[in-house]
């Protein structure tokens, strides 16, 4: 039998790879949107 507790861990490791994968995801793609941003900042005023 799973007890409440056990059910609580089986949880929660597959919660930490859905929010890993959000904030590293949204951070990498901010990341670079600020280098294109960057870039064609430099481009536009050559």
């Amino acid at each position: 039998m799973i007890t409440k507790e056990e059910e609580k861990e089986f949880k929660k490791p597959k919660l930490n790879k859905i929010w890993n994968f959000l904030i590293y995801g949204s951070s990498i793609a901010i990341g670079v949107f600020l280098v294109y941003l960057y870039s064609a900042y430099v481009f536009i005023n050559k």
